[in-house]
């Protein structure tokens, strides 16, 4: 999953970086957002997203439905 991910924003272009510099720290320009690729579940397809930080690791993993077969 994480192996086959995409970076969907990085940086000043992640709407929260305020609120993950206030939270975790680090340097504004390292932050990422990512997306791992399709998962299907029971015939509906999801995405992981989280927020990544070289250094300091991935934070608010989460389970986002993308659309249905």
């Amino acid at each position: 999953m994480i192996a086959k991910s995409r970076v969907i924003a990085r940086g000043r272009r992640i709407r929260d970086l305020k609120r993950l510099l206030d939270t975790y720290g680090g340097i504004a320009s390292q932050w990422l957002k990512k997306s791992s690729s399709p998962v299907e579940v029971e015939g509906e397809f999801y995405e992981y997203h989280w927020y990544e930080h070289h250094g300091i690791g991935r934070f608010e993993i989460k389970l986002k439905k993308v659309r249905d077969l």
